[in-house]
């Protein structure tokens, strides 16, 4: 499962520059699916930054029996992969024309093999920007089922053969959790956390002390 959290950001996009964000949202989120164990690491909440179109961050709790505790952070076009028990990573440069940072929150590594491949309705859907994605699909808030002890509203669209939804709060509304149906099968982002914070630089610079290699092409 870490491979498909971190792809997005090894496929770059196509964006315009932009100014410096003045705000950025911290999102504390794992994933519930029938294919992990709930004790799992892959089920292991995750904090996640996003600032724009820019900037995006992805901290990983120690997964102990790998010796790996991931933290991926984009400041395009560069990007860092690293190991913080080693202290050792990859840096990865993103040869443009332009740059864009997308983080899909449902991502199939077998649907991925190219930048292109993130055009998919499915994987238009991104961490921070869940209740636009659905507004601007036209989706309209029905009401929803107390979740986490919350009343919630519903959103409902359909991105290729899957059925999504989203589940909000409060005002403004905020996530609290993001699903995708197909047949018999039903995933899970359940959000702990959902604030917008003051724009913070260090949060998306390369670590001191790490040992950086340049990633292979």
């Amino acid at each position: 499962m870490r491979k498909i959290w971190l792809l997005f950001f090894l496929l770059g996009g196509v964006a315009l520059a932009e100014e410096p964000p003045q705000t950025m949202t911290r999102i504390v989120a794992r994933l519930q699916s029938p294919d992990i164990p709930g004790e799992s690491f892959a089920a292991q909440p995750k904090v996640i930054y996003r600032a724009g179109n820019r900037y995006g961050r992805s901290e990983e709790l120690p997964d102990r029996e790998r010796g790996i505790h991931g933290l991926t952070i984009i400041n395009e076009p560069d990007s860092w992969l690293i190991n913080l028990f080693t202290k050792t990573g990859q840096h990865l440069l993103d040869t443009g024309p332009t740059f864009n940072c997308r983080m899909p929150i449902f991502i199939d590594t077998d649907d991925v093999k190219s930048a292109e491949d993130l055009k998919k309705p499915l994987l238009e859907l991104e961490f921070g920007w869940e209740l636009a994605y659905f507004k601007g699909k036209g989706a309209v808030a029905n009401e929803g089922p107390v979740l986490q002890g919350k009343p919630t509203k519903v959103y409902a669209v359909t991105a290729g053969n899957w059925q999504l939804f989203l589940f909000t709060s409060g005002e403004p509304e905020r996530p609290v959790a993001v699903a995708r149906d197909r047949g018999k099968t039903r995933e899970v982002i359940w959000y702990g956390a959902y604030e917008e914070l003051p724009f913070d630089p260090k949060l998306f610079t390369k670590p001191e002390g790490v040992k950086v290699e340049e990633a292979k092409p």
